[in-house]
């Protein structure tokens, strides 16, 4: 009997440290432009970006840099929607930029935005991820936590929150990540990512992690070196991908 239950007590050990192991929490390496948004002629828009994706400039633009191009919706913010455009570093984000700088194509999109969404609440921002876990792409709403961290302090920050969050991969099973605002930060110095496949799916793991010890001690950690700014809804509304 004894060596029954030390038996099943390794299995499921072995289970655990298995299914730990399989949760990278590196950075995957890409550099994205948040282009945010706020739409009032929401046919018009969708539209334009169709019309777009099925060009040819479209097309060389995916194929030459590797660019992911994806539409999201906003709740929790000043502006409607997102357009991200992620690349797999900064060498093919400057390929790509010169890419759809320069055709016809993105300049008439462009400058349809001026008819169906109001330019004077445009902004951007580039980010670069630090850590990456779970493929963000098999999920299709997410909250975002925008925040400043002191600076000098960011290590600090990622390695107490990467801590917490190896605490709670049986509670949350979907994917998340931490990335910094390279560029365009006036507002905020880091997000936060956490996805899930449903509203209902993410509010329940939120919650549950939120809940747990292992969150009341991050939080006091990075207390004195975070301040938060706001947290957003995000949910999918379509990849691009010319077809």
């Amino acid at each position: 009997m004894f060596i029954k239950l030390i038996i099943s007590f390794l299995f499921i050990t072995s289970i655990n440290l298995l299914s730990d192991e399989t949760v990278s929490m590196e950075s995957d390496g890409t550099v994205a432009e948040f282009n945010y948004l706020t739409v009032t002629d929401p046919a018009s828009f969708m539209m334009a970006l169709d019309r777009f994706d099925k060009s040819d400039c479209a097309k060389k633009w995916r194929e030459e840099s590797g660019v992911l191009v994806s539409l999201w919706s906003l709740r929790g913010s000043g502006s409607s929607h997102f357009i991200l455009v992620v690349y797999e570093n900064y060498e093919m984000m400057e390929k790509g930029r010169a890419i759809f700088s320069s055709c016809k194509d993105s300049a008439y999109m462009i400058k349809s935005f001026q008819d169906n969404t109001d330019t004077d609440r445009s902004w951007n921002w580039i980010s670069e991820n630090l850590v990456a876990a779970r493929a963000w792409t098999n999920n299709t709403a997410f909250a975002k936590y925008n925040f400043n961290i002191e600076p000098g302090h960011e290590s600090h920050y990622m390695n107490s929150w990467k801590n917490f969050m190896s605490s709670q991969l049986n509670t949350f099973d979907g994917s998340f990540g931490l990335n910094r605002i390279a560029y365009g930060n006036r507002y905020v110095s880091h997000m936060v990512y956490l996805g899930a496949n449903s509203m209902d799916q993410l509010d329940k793991g939120i919650k549950s992690a939120t809940a747990s010890k292992e969150y009341m001690d991050f939080a006091s950690d990075v207390s004195s070196i975070r301040q938060n700014i706001n947290v957003e809804l995000v949910q999918l509304v379509k990849f691009y991908t010319g077809e």
